[in-house]
């Protein structure tokens, strides 16, 4: 977490984190390091755990991409999205 509310987080919220509750109406900034397991075929998930957030935008995949690298397809054909 690097602010939650546009204020440094708690301690509680200090550190690596693969869940964070964020309170209605609050904006919450991340930053995050995918050095590991990055792959540009195969995209990321990030939810809400209230399934009607879905419309909100709450709920949605990407892929992770090195700079001046293409994202790609699971099946290498470029008109297939993921």
């Amino acid at each position: 977490m690097v602010s939650i509310g546009g204020r440094v987080p708690p301690p509680e919220l200090s550190g690596w984190k693969d869940t964070v509750y964020v309170p209605p109406q609050v904006e919450a900034k991340l930053i995050m390091r995918f050095a590991d397991h990055a792959d540009a075929k195969v995209p990321y998930m990030y939810h809400c755990h209230l399934l009607w957030h879905e419309d909100e935008g709450m709920m949605g995949q990407f892929v992770v991409v090195a700079p001046g690298q293409e994202r790609s397809t699971i099946d290498g054909n470029p008109d297939h999205e993921h």
